[in-house]
Formats: C-alpha cells, structure tokens, sequence
C-alpha cells in the first residue's frame, strides 16, 4: 500500500477506529465506514470517463441549437430585405446596387408615405365619383317621373306633324288676317313646349301631362322673357319698327315660304 492512497496522518488515527470498532477491512483495503461521500471529479479516482461524454455532449448540443438559432433569425431578416427590394419602387430598378440596410429602410419608409399620399387622394376621388353618382341617380328620378305612365314615347314623327300642322295652320290664318302671324311668332314657344312635353297616349295622361306643362312654362315669371326673347326676334325681322305698312306683306311672305306638311295622318 502507498503513501498516496493511505496518508501517514492517517496511521495517528489508528487506534481511535480500532477502539470504536468502525474500522473495516474490504478486499486488503482498511476504510472508514462512515466517511461522507462526494462528488467524484476527474481527479478522484471514483471519476469515470462516461460522466465527462455526457456533460461534453450536452454543452455541444446548446451550442448547436444556439447556431441554428441565429441561422434562423438572420435567414428571415434576408428574407424581410429581399421582399423590401422587389416591393419598393426605387428599389427594385436597381437590381444590380447593393444598397445597404439603412437605405433600404429609408427607402421603404418613403415608399410607404407615398402610397398613404396615394390612397388618400383615391379615397377622395372615390368619395367625389360617389357624391356624382348619387347627383345623376336624383336627375334620372326626375325624368323618369317626367316620364308617361304608359311608356308610350314622344316619337319625332308625332312631333314633326303636330309642328307641320302648326304651321300649315298659321298660314291659313295668316292669308286671312296677317295679324295672326304675329301672335304666331308670340305663342310659338309655347307650342314647342306643349308640343314635346304633352302625352296623348290617354286622357288621364293628357289631363296630367298638361296641367304639369301649365306649372312649368305658363306661369308668368317664365312667360315674361319668352314673350320678351319673341319680340325681340319680330323686330329684328321685320320693319315693324321702321314702318309698320310693310309688315302685312312681310308675313305673307313669311308663311308663303313655309312648307305645310302633307302627311296629317
């Protein structure tokens, strides 16, 4: 037995463990019986190689999942940048600069000021375009009710032969009277309107339309500037004011050159 594994200061201890009766002996080996037990380290000679492994395996496994981590982490942010560079504008037209990660940000943040600019100038337009189809919506509501019950349409036939019936009748009465021709130019416009706005289609239309056509063009303070506009238009073609003598043979000529319709039907 060495002095390593058996220190001398233990042989002074001797004759306590005798006298206590815990000494043992253990394959040629004399030890306490009641010593504490401890952790063993490499150094001690209760240290197995199979306890350093497993620590060295376990250190070596964080490392790992540490790297794969940041890996990770820095795999997405080039990912992130590389989504920046196709999306912003000014970016993507340089697909050859390297541009570095500050600028980028610079540039998507103005990127995106811009497009809230945009949205904004849409969301108004959109809000205009809305406010004019509700406009045009209440006019379409106006004509529709301007419209006759039955559907029947004003024809541009039906309104050419009232109109020639019109004139051929002022020229009979104005080859009679050539005073007539002057209240014809008078009562003219009012005819126009009656003539485009009055439905026949059945009495009850006729009734409505015509008491509408009252409402709207016979009150006075549009009758004045009507009468107004065809006064002025008579003494601009006649010699009315110039000398009045003349203006009897003037309205012959006048209805001599209208062209009556012949078709009444």
């Amino acid at each position: 037995m060495s002095s390593r594994a058996f220190p001398i200061a233990n042989l002074l201890k001797l004759p306590l463990w005798f006298s206590s009766g815990s000494f043992t002996r253990n394959a040629g080996q004399l030890s306490p019986t009641n010593t504490t037990e401890t952790i063993p380290s490499p150094q001690s000679p209760h240290f197995t190689p199979s306890q350093g492994k497993g620590e060295h395996i376990k250190i070596e496994s964080k490392r790992i999942t540490h790297i794969s981590a940041e890996q990770k982490r820095r795999f997405n942010i080039k990912i992130g940048f590389d989504t920046l560079h196709s999306l912003v504008t000014t970016l993507s037209s340089q697909p050859s600069t390297k541009i570095s990660k500050a600028t980028t940000l610079q540039k998507t943040a103005e990127y995106i000021a811009k497009m809230q600019q945009e949205r904004s100038q849409m969301q108004e337009e959109a809000q205009r375009l809305r406010e004019e189809i509700q406009e045009l919506n209440s006019d379409i509501n106006v004509c529709q009710q301007q419209l006759p019950e039955t559907g029947v349409p004003i024809t541009r036939q039906r309104f050419d032969h009232m109109r020639g019936m019109f004139d051929e009748y002022v020229r009979e009465q104005t080859l009679h009277n050539w005073k007539f021709w002057i209240f014809s130019i008078l009562v003219r416009p009012l005819f126009e309107s009656f003539n485009g706005m009055v439905s026949t289609a059945s009495v009850d239309d006729l009734c409505r339309t015509t008491l509408t056509w009252l409402d709207q063009y016979c009150s006075l303070p549009v009758l004045r500037p009507t009468v107004l506009s065809s006064l002025r238009h008579l003494s601009t073609s006649t010699s009315i004011l110039n000398d009045p003598s003349l203006v009897p043979e003037q309205a012959s000529q006048a209805v001599s050159r209208t062209s009556p319709s012949n078709n009444y039907s």
